[in-house]
């Protein structure tokens, strides 16, 4: 799979690119650590050469399908992915995403599958959950915007974040640790955390208002860190003659995941940008947006203290 990196690094693991499954990327930093997590591309299937791929994967109900009928083949894909982890869809706790920074305690009776029309009110509006459940499985999806996924070893809870640009501007990751401080005991130190993959601030153009809006809640300093202005396309230069913002959510999230406490050395960066690999992941900002990349973390922690 001839993915583009921006950077050198080691960060992912490629599975099942010879054909066994399901292919999907997965972080060596929590492979390592023992906890199953997954983000998938475009591929049903990848025959170990470029062009050799069957792609057309769906494991998210997108807006203009008939719920219905999207159902069953989506969540058939999803239960492939996570048994794939060790997992299946009846330890799912799934995200709404309405790019809130809100994030649900997840309990025993969230776990499985969710029909169409039959989630709760206190799921809806959700773009993270957080748990202490063993065995649970959390999911997210994105097109562009990255998950975050956060784990606690010592007190045996993890968490999964959509992290788009107003959540992030809402500090989603930092609200998802104070859950898990204030529910499971966890404390910042003892976590893990790992920004996945998204689209790059090369690619990631933002309009002014954006900047304002990072300016007013986070102060001008951290939005000059993270907003640059890039010079505008050719045909919208008459138009913005300063250029335009581009937002660097990869930094934006790693700023709000080290404010929160948790330690530089064990943050892992997606150097994965999927507009750049529009043609391995599905992005809404190339226009090639079809279906979602899900996103897949289990608690293979048991309860603290056993």
């Amino acid at each position: 799979m001839n993915i583009r990196y921006s950077n050198d690094a080691k960060v992912f693991n490629i599975h099942n690119i010879h054909g066994e499954g399901i292919p999907y990327l997965s972080f060596e930093m929590l492979d390592e650590l023992g906890v199953p997590n997954l983000f998938s591309t475009r591929f049903e299937s990848y025959g170990g050469e470029p062009g050799q791929g069957v792609k057309g994967l769906r494991t998210a109900i997108m807006k203009w399908e008939e719920r219905d009928e999207a159902a069953p083949v989506v969540q058939g894909s999803r239960d492939r992915l996570a048994k794939q982890i060790g997992s299946s869809l009846e330890f799912e706790c799934i995200s709404d995403q309405k790019h809130t920074n809100y994030v649900h305690v997840a309990s025993a009776e969230d776990l499985g599958p969710v029909w169409p029309g039959t989630r709760p009110l206190h799921r809806q509006y959700v773009d993270g959950m957080v748990t202490d459940i063993p065995d649970a499985m959390l999911t997210v999806f994105g097109g562009d915007c990255p998950p975050v996924y956060i784990a606690d070893p010592v007190r045996g809870a993890i968490g999964l974040v959509h992290a788009g640009w107003k959540g992030t501007l809402g500090r989603i990751p930092e609200v998802a640790i104070a859950q898990m401080v204030v529910k499971f005991g966890s404390r910042p130190e003892d976590m893990y955390a790992a920004i996945g993959p998204g689209v790059c601030v090369d690619c990631y153009e933002m309009g002014d208002e954006v900047y304002d809006a990072f300016a007013s809640e986070w102060g001008r300093d951290e939005a000059d860190r993270i907003l640059s202005r890039y010079p505008a396309k050719e045909e919208e230069r008459d138009k913005y003659p300063q250029g335009k913002y581009h937002l660097d959510l990869r930094e934006a999230n790693k700023m709000t995941l080290l404010r929160a406490g948790i330690p530089e050395d064990r943050i892992a960066v997606s150097n994965v940008c999927t507009m750049c690999n529009s043609d391995i992941f599905y992005s809404y900002r190339a226009g090639k947006m079809e279906n979602e990349q899900t996103a897949m973390m289990v608690n293979s922690f048991g309860k603290a203290g056993q």
